[in-house]
């Protein structure tokens, strides 16, 4: 097995997201996540699970500098019910090969919407979202070097 070198490992810092195609500058952080439900099965003395679906989830988090996402709100409070797309990619130039990793997330919907100041500190906004799992596809991968 070869050695992995510090300098290969992936930062944050080079992250870039767009939400319906305009890139969010202010990005601080995101994160999404697939859940899968199972449910058990008893085969015999067995206890074993079965995949019965999945659910997608995520949060863009970000330093707040613009009043994004309220339009998103002040729809859903009209009994709009807004989709969008997410683009996240991650361009660190010491990946392997100067490779990308980046992800389209389709039929993103927003779910909740608020805000904190607090006085003597940069205002952060955490912006939490859900979306079919299926509408989750990595469109391109860092692959380790032969």
């Amino acid at each position: 097995m070869n050695e992995i070198k510090g300098n290969r490992h992936l930062a944050g810092t080079w992250a870039e997201v767009w939400v319906e195609g305009f890139k969010i500058a202010e990005i601080n952080k995101i994160s999404a996540k697939v859940t899968v439900n199972r449910e058990e099965v008893q085969t015999g003395m067995d206890i074993d699970t079965k995949i019965t679906g999945a659910k997608g989830e995520g949060t863009l988090s970000l330093v707040k500098t613009y009043s994004r996402f309220d339009s998103y709100r002040r729809k859903a409070m009209r009994g709009e019910d807004v989709r969008t797309t997410i683009i996240a990619k991650l361009k660190d130039p010491d990946a392997a090969g100067g490779q990308t990793e980046r992800y389209q997330i389709g039929n993103v919907a927003f779910s909740e919407y608020g805000f904190e100041w607090e006085k003597g500190s940069v205002v952060k906004q955490d912006v939490p979202f859900v979306f079919t799992p299926s509408n989750m596809i990595l469109l391109d991968e860092i692959e380790a070097e032969q």
